[in-house]
């Protein structure tokens, strides 16, 4: 029998995305990226919180207290510090092709922050994957990208898995922690599982969970077989867009979608909020930006 992910909160969110689990408050951040807001999600009371940062929002991650506390946000055209109040503070802009904005990104385990860019036309290999390290300095990562999804970084640091949507599969590169350099990239799986892959994340075993855009799942997949471990079904909605572990147990898997283009006599969930909980799987907490 497959899992299946239930609603918490009937967001109806044009396009949510960018989960992360906040483990010093317990509360689940995300975006909606079309509605321009940086969201937060309260499981104990069921409440959900916005900033609107006034543009469209790729991602979003924690920025460390030491370091200035509040969220790092990617805007369409640069790098912001937002903090808890909403005051918000460039502090990168990013050179992108005209009809690009910022999409789907993490911080690696030292604290650098990852996204890539996702253009309006879908123009094939107009995008780009960038890196704002701890010093603020930005750096080109790579080119000729169709739409700049999911990463992660498995346990020990030293792999970088990584969604180009438009390529069908996962990819992995070498990943040197000390400079964050990539290298020997390679496609380690196939999508063959319906939809498109979009954003993820990975569990303490290294397994990982690729939303399925148009395919109303996520997929636990083994990166090092290519093997499929388990699919968990999202009812009454087809865009899948992200997931990330939470809870006490950090076994609770928290999934965003899309609502822009769905119509609620087939897709009554769309935009929702949902999670699931996963007995034998143990997600990895999520990494703030050291700069």
């Amino acid at each position: 029998m497959p899992l299946i992910a239930e609603p918490v909160l009937h967001a109806r969110a044009l396009l949510g995305e960018g989960s992360i689990w906040n483990f010093r408050e317990h509360v689940l951040h995300w975006v909606d990226i079309d509605s321009f807001k940086i969201q937060t999600f309260n499981p104990s009371t069921s409440q959900n919180s916005s900033i609107d940062v006034g543009e469209h929002v790729g991602t979003v991650v924690r920025r460390a207290p030491e370091c200035g506390g509040g969220f790092i946000v990617a805007l369409v055209n640069s790098i912001a510090h937002v903090d808890d109040n909403g005051k918000l503070t460039k502090l990168s802009e990013v050179h992108e092709h005209s009809r690009n904005r910022s999409n789907d990104g993490k911080c690696d385990p030292v604290g650098r922050f990852w996204w890539g860019s996702f253009n309006f036309d879908l123009t094939p290999e107009a995008c780009n994957l960038w890196m704002l390290d701890t010093d603020h300095s930005l750096h080109h990562k790579l080119d000729k990208i169709g739409v700049s999804n999911g990463l992660v970084w498995t346990s020990d640091g030293k792999t970088m898995y990584y969604i180009d949507s438009l390529l069908q599969r996962l990819d992995a590169f070498d990943y040197e922690i000390e400079n964050g350099r990539i290298s020997n990239r390679r496609s380690v799986v196939q999508n063959s599982w319906g939809g498109y892959f979009d954003g993820m994340t990975i569990d303490r075993d290294d397994n990982v969970y690729i939303a399925l855009w148009e395919g109303g799942a996520v997929v636990k997949l083994n990166p090092r077989t290519g093997k499929l471990i388990e699919r968990i079904e999202v009812p009454g909605c087809r865009n899948i867009t992200s997931c990330a572990f939470g809870g006490p147990r950090m076994n609770d898997l928290y999934i965003t979608s899309s609502g822009k283009d769905a119509q609620l006599e087939t897709e009554p969930n769309a935009g929702a909020l949902f999670k699931v909980s996963i007995n034998n799987s143990e997600g990895c907490k999520a990494f703030e930006y050291k700069g």
